[in-house]
């Protein structure tokens, strides 16, 4: 005769499925939103680098120490607090910064142009009030804890030009 095997309640056995699963589903949420941040891109300011529709990640735990020239943020507009924007740091706090026929220069040096990608559609279907082809803009210094951006699209993109340099506080995420 064989011995009755010893049965588990069926409390014991939805117990440890569901807590670990809970725990899964909980940890996903918080790493989902609150470390790496999925946006969908709604426009074409950040192409060719972030095309239209697509969605990039950005990763919220970084230090504003350790941005870049180059590196794409996503930032809290300074003159919207609802609203967000992605672009590319070409401005650290004391750099001076201006554009002539297209070409940025940071110090007095031009940036590298492979830093803003061409589009490869130069199908431009009006150029924005306030901006034209030559796409030429005064020196301006970036003060202490600020950032001066540009998006890559610079014909459609909202960005420093418009906005003004963006406080370190308003840098929201990092391009993972």
């Amino acid at each position: 005769m064989s011995k009755a095997k010893n049965k588990v309640p069926f409390k014991t056995r939805l117990l440890t499925f569901a807590i670990p699963l809970f725990v899964g589903l909980i940890a996903a949420v918080v790493v989902k939103y609150y470390v790496f941040t999925p946006v969908h891109i709604p426009n074409q300011f950040m192409e060719p680098t972030l095309k239209i529709g697509s969605t990039a990640y950005f990763n919220r735990l970084f230090r504003s120490k350790h941005l870049g020239i180059g590196d794409v943020v996503l930032v809290r507009s300074p003159l919207d607090p609802n609203s967000v924007l992605i672009a590319r740091i070409v401005g650290k706090p004391g750099d001076t910064i201006y554009v002539q026929k297209r070409m940025v220069f940071r110090n007095d040096t031009l940036l590298d142009p492979t830093s803003f990608p061409e589009s490869s559609s130069n199908e431009i279907p009006m150029i924005p009030p306030g901006k034209t082809e030559s796409d030429d803009m005064p020196k301006v210094t970036v003060p202490e804890k600020s950032f001066f951006l540009l998006a890559d699209n610079r014909e459609l993109g909202v960005d420093s030009r418009t906005l003004g340099v963006v406080q370190e506080s308003h840098v929201i995420a990092t391009l993972w």
